[in-house]
């Protein structure tokens, strides 16, 4: 690292910086049903650096940045080539001159992981006997599943004297769950993100992946319905709060995309549950958490919105010095507070509750959000059916004066919201 710092400070192209280095040590199991396929490993360094360029035409200051990757393996002269090239590179980007972050006077605590006791190999067993314990009820069993496990040392460094280090370990199960119980056997495909070992988070999670095997296994193409509510499953629609953060940015509103301001109310009049959202930098179990963004802020918990009117801006430190906001940093993870209603309330009369999306999306300009689901249960007043091969269309805008929530939450990864969200008025599509 040294070597990269002394060229950067010897070339007069080059007139800031930033380098970004992650080494990361990672361990993978392949299983088929519950027979090791493979075990294998990696042990990798990635160095990231950005140059930044300052310049000033007809009385204008500009800052052109470009980055660039180098190897632990290179000379240095290898490695000046690669700087010369980011360095001309950059002379021809012409954004807006802003500064970079400053070192903070706070000391970020440690992120504590079980996975940095001992061996991490060990922790993986666990994980593998967890997941195991739950297989083969529903109807349903485990057809395959991988899992990775990743620790990441991160050192961030540049010009203005940052010079912070910080592990991360970040973990993931994908999984292949599969059911006979009906026409035709199903395989539904899940992916479990954590950050640490906590008992029963894993269990929970394959009952109900196995459950939902089960569900699709049965399930009817949906019928054609008309004027019956829709509940969305928190963690399937966890995007539909990406139009409330897309509000809050200051970078889209730098770009013209909206024109939002602290105070402003963003639900309007409501008949239903006004949204509250926090951004945390830690959050249990997560694999996104981070006291530090990629540019180096300290970063701390802050609430954007408060019964649905804003109360920060969300501001990088580029964006920040553009607006005049201050620097809240890139934050991770996401908090919606819960809403007024439990399950059973929000269970009442004939519903549409849709469980698993191919492809759930949320267009934050918009407001339009949907997509076709794979999995839901339609509720007609008396017999509850699982049904699939439907979609429904809608806005938020125009749905959320009648959205409601539950006093109930869900957590996946690096979201914590509500168990169950449920609107008046959506459009279905069936057969």
């Amino acid at each position: 690292m040294k070597k990269i710092i002394d060229l950067l400070k010897r070339k007069d192209s080059i007139d800031e910086y930033r380098i970004i280095e992650v080494k990361t040590t990672s361990t993978e199991l392949f299983f088929v049903k519950d027979e090791l396929q493979m075990n294998r490993g990696k042990d990798v360094t990635d160095i990231d650096v950005t140059v930044y360029k300052n310049f000033e035409e007809n009385g204008k200051k500009y800052k052109g940045s470009s980055n660039t990757k180098i190897s632990p393996t290179m000379t240095l002269e290898e490695m000046e080539e690669q700087f010369d090239m980011a360095a001309l590179a950059a002379s021809f980007v012409k954004n807006e001159h802003y500064n970079l972050e400053v070192p903070s006077t706070e000391t970020a605590p440690e992120i504590v992981s079980k996975f940095s006791e001992g061996e991490v190999i060990d922790n993986i067993v666990e994980l593998v006997k967890d997941l195991y314990e739950e297989d083969n009820q529903f109807d349903s069993f485990i057809n395959s599943s991988e899992f990775f496990i990743n620790k990441k040392e991160i050192r961030l460094l540049n010009s203005n004297g940052i010079d912070v280090k910080y592990t991360q370990f970040t973990g993931e199960i994908e999984l292949i769950t599969e059911a006979n119980g009906g026409k035709e056997s199903i395989e539904l495909y899940d992916v479990l993100y954590f950050s640490d070992y906590i008992k029963g988070q894993i269990k929970e999670a394959i009952l109900e992946a196995l459950e939902f095997a089960s569900l699709r296994s049965k399930a009817i193409p949906m019928p054609n319905v008309k004027n019956v509510p829709v509940i969305l499953n928190g963690i399937a629609a966890k995007g539909l709060f990406d139009f409330y953060k897309f509000n809050v940015s200051s970078e889209s509103k730098y770009n013209k995309l909206h024109d939002n301001n602290v105070g402003d109310n963003l639900q309007g009049l409501t008949e239903g549950d006004r949204v509250t959202i926090s951004l945390k930098p830690v959050l249990e179990n997560s694999s996104t958490s981070s006291y530090y963004d990629m540019f180096g802020t300290f970063l701390k918990e802050i609430m954007i919105l408060e019964n649905g009117t804003i109360k920060n801006l969300v501001a990088n430190k580029r964006y920040s010095d553009y607006l005049g906001l201050p620097c809240t940093g890139n934050i991770g993870n996401t908090v919606v507070s819960p809403g007024s209603y439990s399950n059973e309330e929000l269970r009442t009369g004939p519903y549409l509750e849709l469980l698993r999306f191919s492809d759930f999306q949320l267009d934050p300009m918009t407001g339009d959000f949907g997509g076709e689901f794979r999995l839901g249960i339609y509720f007609d007043g008396k017999t509850k059916t699982p049904v699939t091969q439907g979609s429904i269309a809608a806005n938020i805008k125009e749905t959320q004066n009648k959205m409601f929530m539950s006093k109930e939450v869900s957590k996946d990864n690096n979201y914590i919201g509500p168990k169950l969200i449920k609107f008046e008025s959506i459009r279905i599509a069936g057969n």
